[in-house]
């Protein structure tokens, strides 16, 4: 028989257990969560890998500031030196030219080691930065480059639109962009390189021009077969009809002149960016 004081102690230690087990699941849980994120947080420390980063795309231009975009357009790794090689594009996007007031701050980090790499920039133009980085490992993985803009003179800007302003980038580690022949160059080196680039970019832009060429010279085939069926219906019609028809032929007539002048437009552009190949090739001449 259970009198009154044992059946009271009897909840008590069942409470007690009840809550003793509850707790000790809680603090167990708790405690599997916090190894958990730690392991996953500094692992990449301890395993030598790394998370997955963006590999940044050749030829993407991305803002820098309202009026100047830049792009990677090179990225070469010699693993036998550890240097790599990044080439910047800028262009801007107003006449109002201000990348002669703009320096470049870029930092490099190989990310699988935490460390920071020793660079070296070089400014070709204002158009064009080479970015040289040293002593990177072979097996770097990922590296980040972070490029801080500022105006040299901002008193002279309308406004400071390069404050607070930064682009990274990320290089992944790959075969395609390794280049045992690699290695840092003279000035004029690199400023002769450019003008091969500006000449690429020329040539590349000939190659569409010709393509919007040859899809007007398609407009103006399709719009002669047009005018074929429409003078060969014209025999078969009313004298309304015939008016009708007369007209329209007028029309497909008038767009295939506007067609061949925007083509000669097109061709005289093509000719004037072969005067510029061929220009720069005389300034590749004159660099020292």
């Amino acid at each position: 028989m259970v009198n009154k004081t044992n059946f009271v102690e009897l909840v008590k230690k069942f409470f007690y257990k009840i809550t003793s087990s509850a707790t000790t699941l809680y603090l167990t849980t708790l405690g599997i969560f916090i190894i958990s994120f730690g392991f996953i947080f500094i692992s990449p420390s301890i395993i030598g890998s790394s998370y997955s980063y963006e590999n940044t795309p050749i030829d993407e231009y991305q803002t820098l500031s309202n009026n100047v975009q830049i792009a990677l357009v090179k990225k070469e790794f010699n693993p036998e030196n550890g240097i790599m090689r990044l080439d910047y594009s800028l262009k801007e996007s107003s006449t109002n030219s201000s990348l002669s007031n703009i320096q470049y701050d870029i930092s490099n980090q190989d990310i699988k080691n935490r460390e920071s790499q020793k660079s070296e920039v070089i400014r070709v133009n204002d158009n064009y930065l080479v970015v040289i980085v040293k002593d990177l490992p072979k097996d770097f993985g990922v590296l980040s480059s972070t490029i801080n803009p500022s105006y040299i003179h901002p008193e002279i800007q309308s406004s400071n639109d390069l404050e607070n302003r930064s682009l990274k980038i990320y290089i992944n580690e790959d075969e395609k962009i390794v280049n045992k022949n690699l290695e840092n160059k003279s000035s004029s080196e690199y400023q002769s390189e450019y003008i091969t680039f500006q000449q690429e970019s020329l040539r590349e832009e000939i190659v569409l021009k010709n393509k919007e060429i040859e899809a007007i010279h398609i407009k103006n085939k399709e719009l002669k077969e047009l005018i074929s069926d429409l003078e060969t219906d014209i025999n078969f019609q009313t004298d309304e009809e015939k008016l009708e028809t007369k007209s329209a032929i007028n029309a497909q007539l008038t767009s295939i002149n506007q067609h061949e002048k925007e083509m000669k437009e097109i061709e005289d552009e093509i000719e004037n960016i072969r005067e510029k190949i061929v220009l720069l090739d005389e300034k590749k001449k004159t660099i020292k």
